[in-house]
């Protein structure tokens, strides 16, 4: 059986949310992130980074990073219709949306939040930070000028980058701010919610859109 290292309000929330709505069978185990247990022995034996979320597989293999988790158990649940299938342009694009996101908006995020993890120099955070938030101001930005027309990132349908993107809006410190500046990303996320399975695991998390 799948169990996946999960944390509320964290990166394990789109792995969550897409293993709900395929109704897969799987396992939660909860790590207490106020209680450091993403830091113990016990988890870093599991992933070395300490991050969350982690996938353990059928056969015990463990996968880490959550658009790496998604674009997997995507293709374990063809059912669920979450991704294209391969050498197809909507695949590609696919692809495209989860690693600009990964690599862009959720970085950017972590930048401007955590900004002591990118500099040993304490007078140099809140220019960390503020880099951070100029960069994820114009990822959404990006975002947002895909979506113009379609409430999907992907073609015409639900898809693993919408699911991924809601997440990923969930955690900005300004929605009413950002709608107003980028006025597609907002429905698309509240779109995608409007699937029962994911919006309960949004509403377990305490995150809202």
């Amino acid at each position: 059986m799948l169990t996946l290292y999960a944390s509320k309000g964290t990166g394990s929330i789109a792995p969550q949310a897409l293993l709900a709505y395929a109704g897969a069978t799987h396992e939660i185990i909860w790590i207490d992130y106020d209680a450091k247990e993403h830091r113990s022995a016990e988890f870093l034996a599991i992933n070395p980074r300490g991050q969350i979320p982690a996938l353990k597989l059928d056969d015990e293999t463990m996968v880490t990073e959550s658009a790496a988790i998604m674009l997997h158990l995507a293709d374990c649940y063809p059912a669920s219709n979450l991704i294209e299938k391969p050498a197809t342009t909507q695949r590609a694009q696919t692809y495209r949306w989860m690693t600009f996101m990964a690599t862009n908006v959720y970085e950017d995020f972590l930048r401007m939040e955590y900004p002591e993890h990118y500099t040993s120099d304490a007078a140099a955070e809140a220019s960390v930070s503020a880099s951070g938030a100029t960069s994820m101001e114009r990822s959404w930005g990006i975002l947002n000028q895909s979506l113009a027309g379609n409430c999907h990132l992907v073609g015409n349908s639900l898809s693993i980058a919408d699911i991924y993107m809601a997440m990923l809006l969930s955690w900005h410190p300004d929605l009413k701010g950002l709608n107003k500046r980028h006025s597609n990303l907002l429905p698309a996320a509240k779109n995608t919610l409007t699937a029962a399975a994911i919006q309960k695991v949004f509403n377990e998390n305490d995150v809202h859109i």
